[in-house]
């Protein structure tokens, strides 16, 4: 019966001159009362089906907007008319598709068949969307998002999103971890498969809220491998505002309104150290954001972020540089002995026979503590990697993280040792041993207050560079490789430039040349010299120090 009426209503149309632009109109009045007496229908089935038609073609663009005002049907042109009519010749013939019959089949399809289903969806959606007259085109997609916020030192970590290769350049090739609330996650409502698809399929932000800390749950295990409570835990941080876009992963595409909630993530010490060991694998699937590359948009090295919606939410983007500057790290160092560096530290020796110093700089003393060689290797390592100073080899039963974190294997003998050094010191308020879990370990002192004995580290000039005419000349500070129970520790080196006046003293004072007016110079000038942060960073206390009311030199110091 319906194709009867359309094409009935196909014979009534108005016509458009092939050539020289005739054309006439016929009334919206006129159609309905035609089709209601050819077909012997009632003036209001008539009148549904003129509608629909209407909205069909006026959807297309073929009628004459003006006209359709005065309740006139009027085509744009022939070409608009050859458009209608294509359309409802294909209502009215069971045979007609504009595509082959299998076209929108996504099972077990072509990579190259799902690009053409994408393509075909992005040109008519983006129609669609551009074209409304009202600027407010319906969205045909709704899509629910649980994103995550894991911040470290000032950066934000990203995920190569799920079109990896396949993206508009304004969306960007890197999200926020998380996704879309699925079928599996709203496992607090009783309703069939079909009031779920429903409910999942509409903009009922209420309903589906409760099923995000699901969706999260998953997507973090899925993309990072991190599980609930054992890896971190989460707060909400901002709930974004409705954002639409024609988007959509593969050929899921069109214009799609988003309802998206980001939560802040707080990492357990494990949780922490599993995110490391899995962005050092998989580099090409991370990306770590500074707040400044956020705001811009893309890392200096061209990854770009996809984060419109939460652009669209803040309006500027500086404030949204600012709110994510007050939000926490998702992981805290949380040292236990967190002195300031400028009023404590500890000194390491460099065998048994001496003792831990520890105190105020240039007043240390030492502590009580007998060591023994085993326990002096450990803390050597420990403080080592603290300092972040690298291993040439290192023993294979452990893992090495982030702030002097380290991860050993259970039932081995580096297990032990490690319990009972923790054990061991237990009771010090300077030398403490953090143990997580008989797992992870490490010496849990700011890593500014660690120090090594002087008896690493040598200072060396080349004699041609005094004899230049440079202001400055470049010193060679060196610590030597030395060895420790968690592997071999590399030897390291700064050459800062040094003021030749300074080289010139530093020499005078090691050859014993002393006098009041010399050591208060060249110990002014040595502490403003790069030299005295460059040993710092490799973990000499100083070049130059005081003791029974003398300046000396406290590494080897050589002209070459």
């Amino acid at each position: 019966m319906t194709r009867h009426l359309i094409k009935a209503l196909i014979n009534a149309l108005p016509r458009f001159a092939e050539e020289e632009g005739d054309f006439y109109a016929v009334s919206r009045d006129t159609l309905i009362a035609g089709l209601s007496e050819i077909q012997g229908i009632s003036a209001e089935v008539a009148g549904n089906t003129v509608n629909l038609c209407e909205a069909l073609l006026d959807s297309l663009a073929t009628l004459k907007p003006q006209d359709l005002q005065r309740g006139e049907w009027c085509f744009v042109s022939f070409p608009a008319q050859l458009m209608a009519l294509s359309a409802l010749t294909a209502l009215i013939d069971p045979g007609s598709r504009y595509f082959e019959t299998d076209f929108w089949n996504t099972r077990d399809v072509d990579p190259s068949k799902t690009e053409r289903q994408r393509e075909v969806l992005q040109i008519i959606e983006n129609r669609r969307n551009d074209r409304h007259l009202k600027q407010k085109a319906e969205p045909v997609r709704y899509i629910h998002v649980a994103w995550s916020m894991i911040k470290h030192e000032g950066k934000v970590l990203f995920f190569h999103r799920e079109d990896k290769t396949r993206h508009e350049k304004k969306s960007g090739n890197y999200g926020l971890i998380g996704g879309r609330v699925n079928q599996k996650d709203l496992s607090h409502f009783d309703g069939n498969m079909q009031d779920k698809l429903r409910l999942l399929q509409s903009a009922d932000r209420a309903s589906i809220k409760p099923a995000l800390a699901e969706t999260l749950k998953r997507e973090l295990l899925e993309e990072v491998g991190l599980e609930y409570e054992q890896h971190y835990v989460f707060r909400p941080w901002r709930a974004l505002r409705p954002y639409r876009q024609v988007q959509g992963a593969k050929s899921n595409h069109a214009l799609t309104e988003y309802f998206l909630e980001i939560y802040a993530i707080d990492l357990t010490l494990e949780g922490f150290c599993l995110l490391q060991q899995k962005i050092a694998k998989s580099t090409a699937e991370f990306a770590w954001f500074s707040l400044d590359e956020i705001a811009q948009g893309k890392t200096s090295d061209g990854k770009t972020a996809y984060i419109e919606a939460l652009y669209d939410d803040f309006e500027d983007r500086d404030y949204l540089k600012f709110a994510l500057e007050d939000l926490e790290d998702s992981f805290k160092t949380n040292y236990i002995n967190c002195h300031d560096p400028a009023k404590f530290r500890i000194v390491l020796p460099r065998d048994e026979r001496q003792q831990i110093l520890a105190g105020t700089p240039g007043k240390e003393s030492a502590i009580d503590f007998q060591l023994n060689e085993s326990t002096l290797s450990l803390l050597l390592g420990l403080a080592a990697h603290l300092r972040e100073f690298s291993f040439v080899e290192k023993d294979t039963s452990i893992a090495l993280h982030p702030y002097g974190w380290l991860e050993v294997e259970d039932d081995c003998e580096l297990q032990t040792e490690l319990v009972e050094l923790a054990e061991s010191f237990k009771d010090s308020k300077d030398i403490v041993i953090e143990n997580q879990k008989d797992r992870w370990f490490r010496l849990s002192i700011l890593p500014d207050c660690v120090f090594f004995d002087d008896s690493y580290f040598s200072c060396s000039v080349d004699q041609k560079d005094m004899q230049s005419r440079k202001s400055k000349v470049r010193v060679t500070a060196m610590r030597r490789e030395f060895g420790t129970r968690l592997g071999t520790v590399g030897k390291d080196k700064k050459e800062p430039k040094v003021p030749i006046n300074v080289v010139k003293s530093l020499d005078n004072l090691n050859k014993g040349n002393r006098n009041d007016s010399l050591t208060d110079s060249v110990r002014d000038s040595y502490r403003k010299s790069q030299l005295h942060d460059s040993l710092a960073k490799l973990g000499m206390r100083g070049l130059l120090r005081q003791d029974a009311g003398a300046v000396k030199i406290y590494c080897e110091f050589v002209m070459n």
